[in-house]
Protein backbone atom coordinates (compact mmCIF):
# COMPACT_ATOMS: atom_id res chain seq x y z
CA UNK A 1 0.00 0.00 0.00
CA UNK A 2 1.54 3.83 -1.59
CA UNK A 3 1.47 6.61 1.21
CA UNK A 4 0.81 9.99 0.21
CA UNK A 5 1.43 13.11 2.52
CA UNK A 6 -0.11 16.48 1.20
CA UNK A 7 1.04 19.78 2.61
CA UNK A 8 -0.14 23.07 2.49
CA UNK A 9 2.48 25.14 1.22
CA UNK A 10 1.82 28.18 3.41
CA UNK A 11 2.29 26.04 6.42
CA UNK A 12 5.46 24.23 5.57
CA UNK A 13 8.22 25.24 8.53
CA UNK A 14 10.97 28.19 7.27
CA UNK A 15 13.58 25.69 7.91
CA UNK A 16 12.27 23.41 5.60
CA UNK A 17 11.30 25.24 2.77
CA UNK A 18 14.28 27.28 0.60
CA UNK A 19 14.84 29.63 -2.09
CA UNK A 20 17.38 28.66 -4.32
CA UNK A 21 17.83 31.32 -6.58
CA UNK A 22 20.09 28.13 -8.89
CA UNK A 23 16.41 27.04 -9.76
CA UNK A 24 14.88 30.39 -11.38
CA UNK A 25 12.71 33.27 -10.04
CA UNK A 26 9.97 31.76 -8.02
CA UNK A 27 10.92 28.56 -7.14
CA UNK A 28 10.92 27.01 -3.96
CA UNK A 29 12.55 23.94 -2.74
CA UNK A 30 11.71 21.67 0.22
CA UNK A 31 14.44 20.03 2.64
CA UNK A 32 14.04 16.66 2.67
CA UNK A 33 10.00 16.07 1.52
CA UNK A 34 10.06 12.71 3.83
CA UNK A 35 10.73 15.36 6.93
CA UNK A 36 8.45 18.39 6.81
CA UNK A 37 7.71 20.33 10.35
CA UNK A 38 4.78 22.42 9.99
CA UNK A 39 3.62 25.62 11.25
CA UNK A 40 0.54 27.79 11.06
CA UNK A 41 0.76 31.13 9.86
CA UNK A 42 -1.19 33.26 7.61
CA UNK A 43 -0.90 34.07 4.28
CA UNK A 44 0.15 37.71 5.18
CA UNK A 45 3.00 35.43 7.28
CA UNK A 46 3.86 33.49 4.57
CA UNK A 47 4.40 36.11 2.40
CA UNK A 48 6.48 38.18 4.56
CA UNK A 49 8.67 34.73 5.05
CA UNK A 50 9.12 34.28 1.66
CA UNK A 51 10.30 37.94 1.12
CA UNK A 52 12.65 37.70 3.69
CA UNK A 53 13.97 34.35 2.05
CA UNK A 54 14.30 36.14 -1.05
CA UNK A 55 15.92 39.34 0.38
CA UNK A 56 18.79 37.40 2.24
CA UNK A 57 19.72 35.65 -0.91
CA UNK A 58 19.71 38.70 -3.29
CA UNK A 59 19.69 41.64 -1.48
CA UNK A 60 16.86 44.32 -0.47
CA UNK A 61 17.25 46.35 -3.48
CA UNK A 62 16.94 42.93 -5.82
CA UNK A 63 13.92 42.87 -4.07
CA UNK A 64 12.54 46.83 -4.31
CA UNK A 65 13.28 46.27 -8.15
CA UNK A 66 10.93 43.39 -8.83
CA UNK A 67 8.38 44.54 -6.12
CA UNK A 68 8.50 47.53 -8.46
CA UNK A 69 8.30 45.35 -11.24
CA UNK A 70 5.27 43.61 -11.01
CA UNK A 71 3.47 46.37 -8.84
CA UNK A 72 3.52 44.74 -5.54
CA UNK A 73 4.32 48.28 -3.29
CA UNK A 74 2.98 51.73 -4.55
CA UNK A 75 5.58 54.52 -5.35
CA UNK A 76 5.51 57.63 -2.61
Amino acid sequence: MNTCLLFDLKYISTRDLNYNPALGTGQLQIRDIHYVGTVRRTTWEFCQMLDAKFIRSKGEDAWRMMAAKYKWIKAE
